[in-house]
């Protein structure tokens, strides 16, 4: 607050924002620049060759034609709504689930491809069960008042939209009855963010006949092999629980519980292509979860809409255009020196095995760097287009289902490595560990986060920081199961393993119970990423060296506060509490900090000082 409290007192969050902060404020400069140069490459004013370019500038046009979305209103979605009421019987919706998958309909099924756990240089496919209406699986072990405003506020959400397109008053309160029925029975035995925020929790593989055989009844396996280009010998069920009885939560006693729900989730999914009115719609829950007052600015959300599916050509032709070649090259240095300094701490590291400390430093010289955009497309884009004849909601369609069967088509080959997770124009940072690689787009390397023109100490706390605790989820509790080509393994000898899990243990109770929003912190939930910026900052304060004079350290601390600037409504808190595995802002700058001497150096830091901690429980992770 000493460096940000102004900036928070002042600023007020605009009423169709739940949250706002450094990041969103360069995020919606980025987009006004694009959004512009968009509309440009459409009509032809700014010339492109760039196809995939093009589809998007096409598509932003289209999610953005508001006249034209109003004036077709609910036609385009007509058609999906009666393929789904004329299924009846579970027996013609069986007979129909080949089609459901092709066309993106709503299904207890879904599925995506990652690289296999086990060999991570071939793509997997994975299928999992959908997502609860409550934030948290684990809300449903104990519903209470707050989850039953949840409910009321969906169904109030779902009713709306069912009226819209014609359902009588009657008919909407049979199809949320019956829908919140079947979300309980499933929210029973999906798994809840604490543990999908263990990654070996999604390690289920299954060979294929056993999980055909497993949901036969559902007909769904059979159905997925009559979609599927090759079929698969194994499968992964990161929600294994919930396939075992898939069974029998869609069958022939309860379908209509089913076909109810999918009606309502074809209606929130693709209302939002639909006119001004629908997506207001469609959009009213998730603005009730956030204590967002107003839907999000039209053209925001027609922006939102083109990067659900076309990204990556934005931010190539964002990091070509609006990114230079020298701060690329600066910023990679910078990577390659923290990469150095883990390195050191590594082999300096006094609680680690020698066998364990190799495999560790072997990781690091594997790991890719993907510093502001990518070189080229990936290939799922040349088979994705747009025809400017088409209403939004059937290019939206046409675009999600080549893309998911692009994606059908890579299970059994090898994973494409050059892929990037996020695209260049994204404020924002990731570490995947079924890759091994670090990104760091072209977005989030600008101010507040980082300018070439910036002092060393401040590049280090802005951004060098953020970079490290990226590197350091290669070995923090989920990234220290996956080798150094990026497959679940183990390389841990039990005693590190261990002593690391007490580290674990530490970090989470450091940030367990700490409130914000007047709402608790889960410090095991957000366990994985508060060690990583305890390990971020750790390794960007020995770059910038044990010489550093106070007024250097004050610039790193005062670099790195700023950069999480965030102000938050309470109600977004109290959902983003219960779903986020990275703690709030402001704790992820103040816990941090409060470890490391060079914190009490830099500001004559006192017991008697609210940001004091006792050396005893200071923690430290790898350079020790």
């Amino acid at each position: 607050m000493a460096v940000n409290g102004r900036w928070q007192a002042q600023t007020v969050i605009p009423p169709e924002k739940s949250v706002i902060g450094a990041d969103s404020d360069l995020g919606d400069n980025i987009r006004e620049r694009l959004v512009q140069d968009l509309r440009a490459i459409n009509d032809g004013s700014m010339a492109t060759v760039d196809q995939p370019l093009l589809a998007a500038a096409r598509l932003f046009v289209k999610a953005d034609d508001r006249q034209q979305r109003n004036r077709l209103g609910v036609e385009p979605i007509r058609a999906r709504l009666a393929t789904l009421t004329r299924l009846s019987s579970f027996d013609q919706w069986r007979l129909a689930l080949p089609t459901l998958f092709r066309e993106d309909y709503p299904l207890p099924l879904s599925t995506f491809v990652m690289p296999d756990f086990h060999d991570a240089q071939v793509n997997m496919l994975n299928v999992s069960g959908p997502d609860t209406i409550l934030p948290d699986a684990a809300m449903y072990a104990e519903e209470n008042a707050d989850t039953q405003a949840m409910f009321d506020a969906w169904s109030d959400m779902a009713r709306g939209l069912l009226h819209a397109v014609g359902f009588t008053d009657v008919e909407a309160d049979q199809y949320v009855v019956d829908a919140l029925d079947f979300d309980r029975r499933a929210g029973a035995v999906l798994p809840t963010n604490e543990e999908y925020a263990v990654d070996t929790n999604w390690d289920h593989p299954v060979a294929w006949d056993d999980f055909v055989e497993q949901i036969k009844a559902t007909g769904l396996g059979d159905a997925l092999g009559a979609v599927l280009p090759v079929q698969p010998k194994f499968v992964n069920a990161p929600t294994v629980r919930y396939v075992t009885v898939l069974n029998q939560l869609v069958n022939q006693d309860n379908f209509e519980q089913w076909q109810h729900m999918a009606v309502i989730q074809e209606l929130i999914t693709n209302g939002t292509y639909l006119s001004d009115e629908m997506r207001q719609l469609a959009g009213a829950y998730q603005r009730f979860l956030a204590g967002q007052p107003e839907p999000t600015e039209w053209h925001k959300h027609a922006f939102a809409v083109t990067n659900s599916v076309l990204a990556e050509p934005i931010g190539i032709y964002y990091g070509r255009t609006y990114f230079g070649q020298a701060a690329k090259d600066d910023i990679t240095g910078l990577v390659r020196e923290l990469i150095q300094q883990y390195e050191v701490q590594l082999r300096h590291n006094t609680w680690l095995s020698p066998a364990t400390r190799d495999k560790a430093v072997a990781k690091l010289a594997t790991m890719n760097i993907k510093m502001g955009y990518p070189d080229h497309a990936a290939a799922v884009y040349a088979h994705l287009h747009v025809d400017p004849e088409d209403d939004l909601l059937t290019a939206m369609v046409q675009l999600v289902s080549a893309s998911r069967q692009f994606r059908w088509s890579t299970v059994g080959q090898a994973v494409d490595r050059s892929e990037w997770q996020m695209p260049g124009h994204l404020v924002n940072a990731c570490y995947d560990p079924s890759m091994n690689d670090i990104t760091f787009p072209a977005g989030i390397l600008q101010p507040p986060f980082y300018a070439l023109d910036w002092s060393r100490a401040a590049k280090l706390g802005g951004t060098g920081a953020t970079i490290g605790h990226e590197i350091s989820h290669s070995f923090d509790n989920n990234g220290s199961m996956f080798d150094a080509h990026g497959t679940m393994n183990n390389w841990w000898q039990d005693a590190d393993k261990v002593a690391f899990d007490h580290i674990v243990d530490e970090v989470a109770a450091q940030f367990d119970g700490r409130l914000y929003e007047g709402t608790q912190v889960n410090g095991r939930l957000t366990v994985s990423e508060n060690i990583a910026d305890n390990a971020g900052m750790d390794v960007a304060l020995a770059v910038l060296g044990d010489q550093a004079t106070p007024t250097e350290l004050q610039e790193f601390f005062t670099a790195y506060a700023k950069s999480w600037a965030t102000k938050m409504r309470p109600e977004r808190a109290k959902t983003v509490l219960s779903q986020d595995v990275h703690a709030p802002a402001t704790l992820r700058v103040n816990v941090p900090v409060m470890n490391f001497d060079e914190w009490y150096r830099a500001y004559d830091v006192q017991p008697s000082d609210g940001e004091y901690l006792e050396p005893d429980k200071r923690i430290v992770i790898w350079d020790r």
